[in-house]
């Protein structure tokens, strides 16, 4: 099965969750708003124009993010595209009702401590799309290079369709050039291969 049919049949699955959806929307929107809403406001979120600050300084000094301070889930908060002045781009809004995340996480069968397991995942409902793969990170640079070896459909917890990816040439792959990370690692910043720059915040 090729991806254009995966995505196809993503789509299709997707489709067939609104209903589902709209039925437990109403049971779970008040708890949903007011939890994100706690996590948001307890969270000093930094700027645009702050965040570019300290790209800038990070051309003199390392930012200091190392293996440890990166492991974990980290929830999409926002994203700000090249050339695009808005507060919050039509991207960034779709990736938050996908529920956009990022997991970071040592694997056991590696010997590189260097050497990381990367997971990017959307969600709707019960049904989530997840890519799997391996980043090298390089401390000097705040700079994660990687790839992704694997796409899983999923439902729940359930795998339903799975397809393995080429690895890409080294000059292809997608990177991660990490901006700042905060002190309490309650928030982290990068800029991404298409320019952009992305925010996260650890999912507790």
């Amino acid at each position: 099965m090729n991806i254009n049919k995966f995505l196809l049949i993503d789509g299709f699955a997707i489709l067939i969750a609104i209903p589902h959806l709209l039925l437990i929307k109403g049971i779970k929107k008040n708890f949903s708003l007011i939890h994100e809403s706690n996590q948001m406001t307890s969270i000093k979120i930094p700027q645009k124009e702050t965040l570019l600050k300290l790209e800038k300084s990070m051309k003199y000094e390392s930012s200091g993010i190392g293996v440890e301070s990166l492991l974990g889930k980290w929830k999409f908060t926002s994203i700000w595209e090249k050339d695009i002045d808005k507060s919050e781009s039509l991207l960034s809004r779709l990736l938050k009702v996908f529920s956009a995340n990022l997991e970071i996480k040592k694997d056991s069968s590696i010997d590189n401590p260097f050497q990381l397991s990367v997971i990017t995942s959307i969600k709707l409902g019960i049904f989530s799309i997840e890519f799997c793969g391996i980043g090298n990170l390089k401390t000097k640079q705040s700079l994660l290079i990687f790839f992704f070896n694997l796409i899983q459909f999923k439902s729940s917890s359930n795998v339903i369709l799975q397809r393995s990816l080429i690895e890409p040439e080294e000059k292809k792959k997608p990177f991660l050039k990490f901006i700042a990370l905060d002190k309490d690692r309650k928030w982290l910043s990068a800029r991404g291969q298409t320019d952009g720059v992305v925010l996260w915040i650890k999912d507790l």
